[in-house]
């Protein structure tokens, strides 16, 4: 029997979160992909209860073709690395990518030192009342796809 954990298929939810962020949101999704609003939410929406068994619906996650049309919009192949992660593997730019990617730059550095400032900054704040709310959960979420973008930019850069 083919299974994952909980733990792997609840990751392939959590990822839906920071791409469908970067992507502008399911508002705009919907416009980009043959599935509802409704229907985006539900494939990133977590189990109802902890006893709940993550693979009693396979219609709550999201289809290959779905997942496709979500990473080209976010710019950024957030759920098929997911994926390619989860089977032990690792996704590496294409060769045009890595020649349009350029010389790495001061910008480049600063980028990166702001997202990861923005992301500490967001951290203390969800701290600050000793719990994370769902929002702030959704905020660090989205800033962690942002600081990951900087970093895939500069590691392309310093491609040989």
């Amino acid at each position: 029997m083919r299974r994952f954990s909980e733990n792997e298929y609840l990751s392939l939810k959590r990822v839906l979160d920071v791409a469908y962020e970067l992507a502008g949101g399911v508002s705009v999704l919907r416009h980009v992909t043959r599935v509802s609003i409704s229907q985006l939410s539900k494939y990133a929406s977590a189990l109802k209860s902890a006893l709940d068994d993550p693979r009693s619906d396979e219609k709550t996650f999201i289809p290959v073709d779905v997942a496709i049309d979500v990473d080209r919009a976010a710019k950024e192949p957030l759920i098929t690395a997911k994926m390619a992660e989860l089977l032990g593997y690792r996704l590496v730019p294409a060769e045009e990518r890595l020649a349009r990617a350029g010389v790495l730059s001061v910008e480049d550095a600063f980028r990166i030192i702001d997202e990861a400032t923005d992301f500490w900054r967001l951290t203390r704040e969800a701290f600050a009342d000793g719990r994370i709310d769902a929002l702030e959960r959704q905020q660090l979420r989205y800033k962690i796809g942002e600081l990951i973008r900087a970093a895939h930019i500069i590691s392309d850069k310093l491609e040989d």
